[in-house]
């Protein structure tokens, strides 16, 4: 986690400062090293940082993850609903939220015939 926070982190610096933005060059690092550090050294002390460091050496671990990925997806899934409302009713039906929309179902469906074909059930 936190070689990967550092690489983004950095990458982020060096976007902003080509941008001329030097405050969010400085600022963007900063959060983003700075959680990585957090969640990387605190994770021995703290099941919530455990898990967001990508420490899932147990089921209950990996039940909670795919859980909190299923509301981050139910509540994406909302977000591009709404937007797909906002296209069709200002006539911009094929846009962005649209686009993203096809994307999500698409993948589902592959991923449901991917995994039933599989056969496997558990995490």
């Amino acid at each position: 986690m936190l070689a990967l926070t550092s690489v983004v982190g950095a990458t982020m610096a060096v976007v902003m400062a080509v941008r001329g933005d030097i405050t969010m060059a400085i600022l963007l690092p900063a959060i983003t090293i700075g959680y990585g550090l957090t969640v990387t050294f605190s994770a021995s002390h703290s099941d919530v940082a455990a898990q967001l460091s990508g420490h899932e050496e147990d089921e209950r671990r990996r039940l909670i993850s795919l859980r909190a990925a299923a509301a981050t997806g139910n509540v994406l899934v909302a977000a591009l609903v709404c937007g797909v409302a906002y296209e069709l009713f200002h006539d911009e039906l094929g846009g962005p939220f649209t686009m993203l929309s096809a994307l999500g179902g698409i993948t589902y469906i592959i991923a449901s015939a991917a995994y039933t074909r599989s056969g496997k059930t558990s995490l």
